[in-house]
């Protein structure tokens, strides 16, 4: 029994012998993984940087253009606002200027016209008549 024992013992001492080795080796990996990372922050700070500093131009053009785009928005609707009024004077002067008249003297032609006809027709009539008139004496 004296040599189950020490093959106990032994096995024990082999055991934590193991154990020993496995802690060293995950503290040795632990360590390398925290160097890795440690790269890693170092590689990615100045991109983080970089993409702070793009996101802060990004959203300055962005304001820029808002107000641009607002001012060109208000001149749009000013000039839109002063041509609208320029065009209904404008349409009113031609009203005024050109088709008042060109209606007016339309309608004058189309009076004597319609004038010289009625005239016409009731000289043929009183020719006619006075013809018959001459026949029947």
């Amino acid at each position: 029994m004296n040599w189950l024992m020490g093959f106990a013992v032994a096995a024990v001492i082999v055991i934590g012998i193991i154990v020993v080795v496995e802690l060293v080796v995950l503290t040795a990996l632990l360590m390398l993984l925290k160097n890795l990372v440690e790269e890693i922050r170092e590689h990615i700070a100045p991109l983080i940087a970089k993409a702070n500093t793009l996101l802060q131009t990004a959203t300055e053009t962005v304001a820029t253009v808002q107000d641009r785009t607002e001012q060109i928005a208000e001149r749009t609707a000013e000039t839109t606002d002063v041509i609208s009024n320029r065009m209904e004077k404008t349409s009113g002067l031609v009203q005024k200027a050109v088709a008042n008249p060109i209606i007016s003297g339309l309608a004058i032609f189309a009076g004597a016209r319609r004038g010289l006809e009625t005239w016409r027709s009731l000289r043929k009539q009183r020719r006619q008549r006075a013809a018959e008139e001459d026949k029947c004496k």
